[in-house]
């Protein structure tokens, strides 16, 4: 049995054949947070804290990382 490859439109396009491992990261990245949303500022504060991290704060966690809307909001 063979499975056709589906190319789905409405995501970010794949990175090029001689992209950089910085930009497929990034293509992936934005093909999964099209797909699936991003985490909120909350989730990455969970995470911080259960693995002992200090907080950087808001702005640096957005800087760092794609942020969704707060749930809660």
């Amino acid at each position: 049995m063979t499975r056709r490859h589906q190319v789905d439109d409405s995501l970010p396009p794949l990175p090029s054949p001689d992209a950089t491992d910085a930009e497929r990261g990034e293509a992936i990245m934005a093909r999964l947070v099209a797909r699936i949303g991003a985490p909120s500022l909350e989730d990455y504060r969970r995470a911080y804290a259960g693995c002992g991290a200090p907080w950087p704060g808001d702005d640096e966690i957005r800087r760092r990382h794609p942020v969704g809307a707060d749930p809660a909001a």
